[in-house]
């Protein structure tokens, strides 16, 4: 009978290597897996007595391990909307936009907790009814036969960046690909605006501003859709983002030239890839939703360099997202 001993210091030695490589610290390790402070350092000093699921948090937030997903479940969802998204690319070229070779993004949410049902048809409707939140909102809705949201395989479907369909915009920051179930589970990817053709370097910037601003986007497109289902303000919300394509680019104040951030220094990444999570509810974000964008996107920020991404400055750019030219129902 062979045996296949686990090397524990092993393991852990490989964690911390990784951890450092990709420029995290403990605190912001901490924050991506879902676990205070003391258990990572616990795990890195070789504590054995640490719970086991505690262990896989870390591990996967570190990229080491694979955890299943139980079918139905929110994870479930999101993985099996990224092979969804990669069947679809698979036969474009590799530097095709639509396949945004550079890095994307992806957010995804769950309201309620698997309890709510809405038939697809009305849910659709209700999705092409909300308000805009900027010239390219989340989840948008398009009218071209090509690109319209289709329900298949008891979703709504809706690929932007399908190269078969005339469109105006070819690059891969116009590429959304979106799915939304009845018990409302929802996936968007997109790629960086910061790739697009006015960057002579693309894949090289990080804009400061933009995850504030897609980030209350999405939040704000929670908040409509909740709205117009009429659900109760208690109702919990599970939200995750995952930005891909971060080594080596640098945070820079790019999209908004007239509203500049000072940088003093040069804060680059070396984390090739982050997912951020957190849970809240219809209430919390109504009521502090500066909070909830902020701890959000902390651990995003905390990859260059340690860049402080502080309450006064998500605030700034949420007064100037109110002020957006395009109203929506969020105050």
């Amino acid at each position: 009978m062979t045996e296949w001993p686990l090397d524990w210091q092993g393991l852990v030695d490989e964690a911390v290597r990784r951890r450092k490589e990709e420029g995290h610290t403990q605190k912001s390790l901490a924050a991506l897996a879902g676990v205070s402070m003391p258990t990572v350092n616990a795990f890195e000093q070789g504590d054995i007595k640490l719970r086991l699921e505690k262990v896989f948090d870390i591990l996967s937030a570190l990229g080491m391990v694979v955890l299943p997903s139980v079918p139905g479940s929110f994870a479930a969802f999101v993985r099996a909307a990224r092979k969804r998204w990669a069947d679809l690319v698979e036969p474009l070229l590799a530097a095709h936009p639509a396949r945004q070779p550079l890095g994307h993004v992806s957010y995804a949410y769950e309201i309620g907790q698997g309890d709510i049902e809405q038939p697809l048809g009305m849910l659709r409707r209700a999705l092409q009814s909300l308000p805009p939140t900027s010239g390219w909102s989340p989840f948008r809705v398009p009218t071209m036969d090509a690109i319209r949201p289709v329900i298949r395989d008891a979703l709504i479907e809706c690929w932007i960046g399908n190269p078969d369909a005339d469109r105006v915009f070819g690059d891969a920051a116009h590429s959304d690909f979106w799915q939304v179930t009845g018990d409302l589970k929802a996936y968007l990817q997109r790629g960086y605006q910061e790739d697009g053709a006015g960057n002579l370097e693309p894949g090289t910037i990080f804009d400061l501003t933009l995850p504030v601003w897609r980030t209350a986007e999405v939040f704000v497109h929670v908040l409509n859709l909740a709205k117009a289902l009429g659900l109760d303000p208690q109702t919990k919300l599970r939200f995750e983002s995952r930005y891909t394509g971060l080594e080596g680019r640098e945070l820079l104040s790019w999209a908004a030239p007239l509203r500049r951030w000072p940088i003093a220094e040069i804060h680059r990444s070396r984390t090739k890839a982050v997912t951020l999570t957190t849970s809240t509810s219809v209430a919390e974000l109504l009521n502090d939703f500066g909070d909830v964008v902020r701890r959000t996107l902390e651990p995003l920020y905390d990859l260059f360099d340690g860049f402080d991404a502080t309450p006064q400055f998500v605030e700034s750019e949420l007064a100037e997202f109110r002020k957006s030219a395009l109203q929506t129902q969020f105050r």
